[in-house]
């Protein structure tokens, strides 16, 4: 498996588990799902900023790219503001529900721009074995990341 097929595996998987939430009318069914989701998203967010993003950037060198990186990493810190919001609302209150449906349209939004923009020009500029070896760096650092370990720096190729 390459990074591209990892990161889509993971933002579909993450779209299913919001899918899942949004159906759910029992609070504290809802809740331990949003908890998933957060825990999910954070690792997920983490482990490619600093292994795929870190790598294409190290590749490419460009103003472009670099400032869709940057953009990126915004983005997931929105995504973080988010989730804190939430954290703080009563999961069954309608300001809560309105707030995940926010959090759902950034990460949308998020994906569609990483998938048809990012996705591209890091194909230029990667080796299908970077692509590779990146989606086991990507992995590895967010397993270590889901199991409270994570003492790793910042991986390039």
């Amino acid at each position: 498996m390459d990074i591209y097929s990892y990161i889509i595996r993971d933002h579909r998987r993450l779209a299913g588990l919001m899918d899942d939430l949004m159906s759910i009318r029992v609070p504290a069914v809802r809740q331990p799902l949003f908890r998933q989701i957060q825990t999910e998203l954070s690792a997920h967010s983490d482990a490619e900023e600093r292994t795929f993003y870190a790598a294409v950037e190290n590749a490419t060198q460009t103003q472009v790219m670099n400032d869709r990186l940057e953009l990126s990493e915004h983005e997931h810190h929105e995504i973080k503001a988010l989730m804190h919001v939430l954290s703080r609302l009563s999961v069954g209150s309608g300001e809560w529900m309105e707030k995940f449906g926010e959090l759902k349209f950034a990460i949308e939004h998020h994906v569609a721009r990483e998938e048809g923009e990012i996705f591209p020009q890091a194909k230029a500029v990667l080796t299908p074995l970077d692509a590779h070896r990146l989606a086991l760096q990507m992995d590895a650092l967010k397993q270590q990341i889901l199991a409270g370990h994570d003492d790793t720096t910042t991986i390039y190729l």
